[in-house]
């Protein structure tokens, strides 16, 4: 668990905690400088929970990426749980979680659904998991043999929700900062490069929304959904921040070859080779519409992007390139 002035919602978290039918062996807690009663809430805590309670204080703010990584560095168990200051966790979650990992050696990730509720926890309606539009197809491919080729465009995974093999801590950690994931979708990432993913579709979290959180839940409002296809289409591609965390993730299990054999390195090379394909297709104008029809014909707009739309896009844009000269 990350801490910093949480004080308003701590004590429903840590209560939902020690009321796990499958009680956690142990609480990592990393506390960012804070400056409320947040420290003296989970000292209370410690003294009474049926579990062993380990505090730490930072010395300097770490911000919310680097704080998590100093608790994952900590925890000491077998399976790690990530842990927000601001949720309520349902009795079976930890239980149903290792459940997956027993049943399945395979299995080195599980993640749940979380139940979308507002600061004073009553449901908003809607689930987490219909607002990622992670519907039944894309959850079946999750759970056989697709899960890096999803989280490779698009994050799904939510860190309050995530459980996974602690012998993993050497390939996800140090985090990345200079990609566009945070850390849940950076670990999330790498374990499902090397290892299989589960899942547990039911809401295994209530999701609370606040003004002061970091990061919530994706509005489920489709007024604030770009739906245009055309406006969309209009929009420029800009691909060095999918190219940054792709090749991030190739540099890394490159490094860890020793301990971790890649699953689907043949899909991230091949992933990464199609994105700079596309910055040149953008780049090099009339020619660019030569190499776009080169991508389509080998089936990689397809594969590695969103098909006939991704094409029509590059083609829409490597004209306006062109007529722009």
């Amino acid at each position: 668990m990350c801490t910093y002035n949480g004080v308003r919602f701590l004590d429903e978290q840590l209560a939902s905690l020690a009321s796990q039918y499958r009680k956690p062996d142990e609480l990592v807690v990393c506390d960012d400088c804070s400056t409320d009663a947040t420290i003296a809430t989970l000292e209370r805590f410690a003294d009474r929970a049926p579990f062993p309670v380990h505090i730490h204080k930072n010395t300097a703010r770490l911000g919310s990426t680097k704080n998590f990584e100093r608790a994952i560095s900590l925890c000491q168990g077998d399976i790690i749980s990530l842990c927000d200051q601001d949720d309520i966790w349902d009795e079976q979650k930890l239980g149903l979680s290792e459940e997956c990992f027993l049943k399945n050696p395979h299995v080195q990730l599980v993640f749940t659904d979380a139940q979308v509720v507002d600061e004073t926890a009553t449901p908003l309606g809607y689930n987490l998991w219909s607002t990622l539009k992670f519907d039944p197809p894309i959850q079946r491919r999750m759970k056989s043999t697709g899960a890096f080729a999803i989280l490779s465009e698009k994050q799904i995974v939510t860190g309050a929700t995530m459980a996974f093999r602690t012998k993993f801590k050497n390939l996800v950690l140090p985090i990345p900062l200079d990609i566009p994931l945070i850390h849940d979708g950076w670990i999330a990432l790498m374990i499902s490069l090397v290892g299989d993913v589960d899942i547990i579709d039911q809401p295994m979290i209530k999701y609370r929304q606040h003004q002061t959180q970091q990061l919530g839940a994706p509005t489920n409002d489709p007024r604030e959904v770009p739906t245009g296809i055309i406006e969309r289409a209009k929009r420029r591609n800009s691909f060095a921040e999918e190219i940054k965390k792709l090749e991030a993730a190739h540099e890394r299990i490159l490094s860890h070859r020793d301990r971790f054999e890649p699953k689907h390195e043949a899909y991230l090379e091949h992933r990464l080779r199609h994105m700079q394909k596309r910055v040149e297709i953008s780049q090099r104008k009339l020619p660019g519409i030569a190499l776009a029809f080169g991508e389509l014909l080998r089936g990689r707009y397809h594969r590695y992007s969103s098909g006939f739309y991704s094409f029509a896009k590059d083609l829409w844009q490597s004209e306006e390139s062109s007529n722009g000269q």
